[in-house]
């Protein structure tokens, strides 16, 4: 005769866990949105938009360094330059930021209304490249052990952070908000430029000076040698400073995924190809 009272336990023990799960995703959500209300709006806000791993860092010192003096004493990036989502997750006391506020998001489009103030920029990644670095973060951070080809096979089928979405949101651009486009590879090939068309684009007054400090403070070297100011907060059990800005390179995507890997992302990428070039050449000025 099989154990009744045992299997009742179990399954509410299994309910409470979802419903507890669940509960914890709208409180999450709820604090967001409380936080977001409350840090409110403004005209010169500039919103860092990125897939993760896809330039955001960078983007953040290169924009910290035109519209300031440059003091790197701060202890972590966010003091400078916020990721308020994480903030609200993690109970954060609201902190008041001079204009322009600099403000990380790696949200889907969806999360902003229409109408919205402030400007976006979003650096585009080839979405191959952003699974192998992704990689390497989760198993560096939480999975020693983790598989390439499995953590793969979810990147390419996981709909609730699916890079295909997100990047075919932002470019649509539904709701016509200010957004440059700019995409990382020519920011690791010709930073200035890309330097001169954020500047434009956020109607900044910057110095030769300014310019020259946000070539240099985003180059890969400085910011290794400043990665203790960047990543995942302490107290953490899974931080690893030194894996955090790993490499940062072109075409790795290329080169780890396998055939069969390589044709399901072109057929999965196929709603985002006719984004060419060009098209998105001529949409970085809009």
């Amino acid at each position: 005769m099989p154990d009744f009272e045992l299997i009742g336990v179990k399954f509410i023990n299994t309910l409470v866990d979802k419903v507890g799960r669940r509960l914890k995703k709208i409180s999450d959500k709820l604090s967001f949105m409380l936080y977001k209300l409350e840090f409110g709006e403004r005209d010169d806000d500039i919103y860092i938009v990125t897939y993760p791993k896809s330039g955001t860092t960078m983007m953040q010192m290169i924009l910290y360094h035109l519209t300031t003096q440059g003091d790197l004493t701060f202890n972590h990036i966010y003091e400078v330059s916020p990721w308020i989502r994480n903030a609200s997750i993690r109970g954060e006391k609201l902190k008041e930021f001079s204009s322009p506020r600099l403000i990380k998001s790696h949200d889907f489009y969806k999360e902003f209304s229409k109408g919205v103030k402030g400007r976006f920029i979003f650096v585009y990644r080839d979405g191959m490249d952003v699974a192998v670095s992704l990689y390497h973060q989760n198993r560096n951070y939480n999975n020693p052990d983790l598989e390439f080809n499995e953590f793969i096979s979810k990147f390419l089928s996981n709909r609730k952070t699916n890079w295909f979405k997100y990047t075919q949101d932002w470019l649509d651009n539904k709701h016509n908000l200010t957004i440059l486009y700019l995409k990382y590879e020519d920011l690791i090939n010709d930073k200035e430029m890309q330097i001169n068309k954020i500047i434009r684009f956020c109607k900044l007054n910057c110095t030769p000076d300014q310019i020259e400090r946000a070539l240099r403070y985003s180059s890969f070297d400085q910011m290794k040698q400043l990665e203790e100011k960047f990543g995942v907060q302490p107290p953490s059990s899974k931080m690893v400073y030194d894996q955090f800005i790993r490499r940062g390179k072109i075409g790795e995507g290329k080169k780890h995924f396998s055939p069969e890997q390589h044709d399901k992302f072109i057929k999965l990428s196929n709603s985002i190809t006719r984004w060419t070039e060009v098209d998105l050449n001529e949409r970085r000025h809009l």
